[in-house]
């Protein structure tokens, strides 16, 4: 779905009804979608039932891409076919990309760049999208910028505010945040990308992040994304306490939803420990934890790799 989908008035017949087109239905979706309130995602693509046109295509695309950010892989492969529209393959294809063997995954990025070279879906609202997510995975930001850089909409705008911030790039990720709030500054996804940035500069900026996330958890509801967003702007604060507090949260809900713990959550907490000089031991725990669940994570990968140097090095003086 484009993200000029502005929050406006529906339009009232003259019975006095309301009727919404297609797209103008999806706001509730992708709101939920951004906010990682991924059980709202199922139940709304739910009650929204089978549209029309690109307005289904984009119901089922916001559905799909929640299963894949839940993990629920199976749900993917099992329920999108080779008679799917084009772009839902793809969602497919980064679903596989995820799970599947190296030798695997290197066919899933060869059919990503075949997509790309042939052009087809390059007008297509989702796919650039999809595919920035698909080269992120594989760890090419590049590829994943360029797929994003030039659009339009606030959804391209925003993944690509993401990835420059990445990149430590917030001058340029400034500039695509004056553009969304020019087409619309408070769609949610505008809102989300100030806070991003807002966490990016520090300082009084986090607070002022902390402001936008409480909020949005206050209108939407609490997500495991919103919840980590907020321990983030705790920490940055010094609110270790709080922090913890709120990563406890973030925990309790991924087993309310009967899905695993993100890394973001074990990541903060274990900084939270650390800063409040807690036992080496406690840390530790959440590290094996951690590891357990994602042990291909970049993050823990780093932290091998660090150890590994770090052993090297005594061996080398000792």
């Amino acid at each position: 779905a484009t993200a000029e989908q502005r929050i406006i008035p529906p339009r009232v017949t003259s019975k006095g009804t309301s009727k919404m087109s297609g797209m103008q239905q999806l706001v509730s979706l992708r709101n939920y979608f951004y906010l990682g309130l991924y059980d709202q995602v199922m139940k709304e693509a739910k009650s929204l039932g089978s549209l029309s046109g690109a307005a289904e295509i984009a119901r089922q695309a916001y559905l799909y891409r929640a299963h894949v950010a839940m993990g629920n892989h199976a749900v993917v492969s099992k329920e999108i076919t080779g008679s799917s529209p084009t772009v839902l393959q793809v969602v497919q294809l980064h679903s596989t990309l995820i799970t599947a063997s190296e030798t695997n995954k290197g066919m899933a990025m060869e059919k990503l760049v075949e997509l790309v070279e042939d052009g087809s879906l390059a007008s297509d609202p989702v796919f650039p999208l999809v595919a920035a997510e698909m080269y992120l995975t594989g760890g090419d930001v590049k590829e994943a910028l360029k797929m994003v850089y030039q659009g339009t909409s606030l959804d391209m705008m925003g993944m690509t505010i993401q990835i420059l911030l990445s990149i430590s790039r917030t001058d340029l990720a400034q500039k695509h945040l004056n553009k969304m709030v020019d087409i619309d500054e408070d769609d949610t996804l505008t809102q989300l990308a100030t806070a991003w940035i807002n966490v990016s500069q520090g300082g009084s900026k986090c607070a002022e992040a902390l402001d936008i996330y409480q909020d949005l958890q206050e209108k939407f509801g609490s997500s495991m994304l919103i919840l980590n967003s907020i321990a983030a702007c705790q920490i940055n604060q010094g609110l270790y306490i709080e922090a913890l507090s709120t990563l406890g949260a973030a925990r309790d809900l991924a087993l309310k939803w009967k899905t695993k713990i993100s890394p973001e959550t074990y990541i903060n907490t274990m900084i939270c420990l650390q800063m409040m000089r807690k036992a080496p031991e406690a840390i530790q725990r959440i590290y094996g934890d951690f590891k357990k669940s994602a042990p291909d994570h970049p993050w823990i990968l780093k932290q091998e790799q660090m150890q590994k140097e770090i052993e090297k090095s005594k061996k080398t003086y000792s």
